[in-house]
C-alpha cells in the first residue's frame, strides 16, 4: 500500500461532511510496522451505557476543548487504549457517517503506525484490544451481509468475523469505506441505505 498516495487522496478528494446535533470522531489505526498490515480495534466493556460489548475503533464525542475531529480521535485513542498522539501519522479523514439513530455524525480519522507501541486498555471502557489483518478484510469471503431490524425498519448490515470477534455496524462500514481507497477496491459493495 502506498500510504503517501493514500494520504494525498484523502486530503484532496471531495469529502461528504454531515451536520447533526452531536459530533464524534474515531481513530482508524493502521499498523504498518513491517509485518502484515492490520487494523487496531477494541471490544467495549459490558458496563458502558451505549454500544456495550461491541467491536469499535477508539473514539468518542468531540469535546468543546478539542481542536476538531483529529484532536478528538487522538485524545480518545490515548484515553481508551494508551496510544500516544506522537505514535500516529494522520493521513486524512474518511466521509462522515451518521449513527443508525441519526442524531450523531462520526468522522473517521485515518492514522498510520510505523511502530506498534505497547497498548493498555482503559478498564472502564475497553475489554480487549486486538487487530484484524488486511488480508482478511480484503477478501470478499471474509464478509457477510445480513439485515437487522432497528426503529421499525430493516437495515443492511455487514460483518467480518476474526479471532473470536465480530466487526459490524458503523465500524464495519467505516472499514469498508477505507478499503474503497485500497488498490483493489472494496471487496463488497456497501449497502447504501445506512450511510445516506
Amino acid at each position: 500500500m502506498d500510504f503517501d498516495e493514500l494520504g494525498r487522496v484523502l486530503r484532496e478528494r471531495p469529502r461528504r461532511s454531515l451536520r447533526r446535533q452531536r459530533a464524534a470522531a474515531v481513530l482508524v489505526p493502521i499498523v504498518d510496522d513491517g509485518g502484515p498490515l492490520r487494523l487496531i480495534l477494541t471490544r467495549r466493556t459490558e458496563g458502558l451505557s451505549t454500544h456495550k460489548g461491541q467491536v469499535a475503533f477508539p473514539g468518542g464525542g468531540i469535546d468543546p476543548g478539542d481542536a476538531g475531529p483529529t484532536a478528538a480521535a487522538l485524545r480518545e485513542a490515548e484515553e481508551e487504549i494508551g496510544l500516544k498522539a506522537e505514535a500516529v501519522e494522520v493521513l486524512g479523514w474518511l466521509d462522515d457517517f451518521p449513527t443508525i439513530y441519526g442524531n450523531t455524525i462520526v468522522t473517521p480519522v485515518i492514522g498510520r503506525l510505523r511502530v506498534l507501541p505497547p497498548l493498555r486498555p482503559s478498564p472502564d471502557e475497553v475489554a480487549r484490544i486486538f487487530t484484524i489483518p488486511f488480508e482478511i478484510l480484503e477478501r470478499p469471503t471474509g464478509w457477510r451481509v445480513d439485515v437487522v431490524r432497528r426503529r421499525d425498519r430493516d437495515w443492511p448490515m455487514i460483518y467480518c468475523d476474526h479471532d473470536g470477534e465480530t466487526l459490524w455496524g458503523l465500524s464495519a462500514y467505516i472499514t469498508m469505506h477505507l478499503l474503497e481507497f485500497w488498490p483493489q477496491g472494496a471487496p463488497i459493495a456497501i449497502p447504501g441505505e445506512l450511510i445516506q
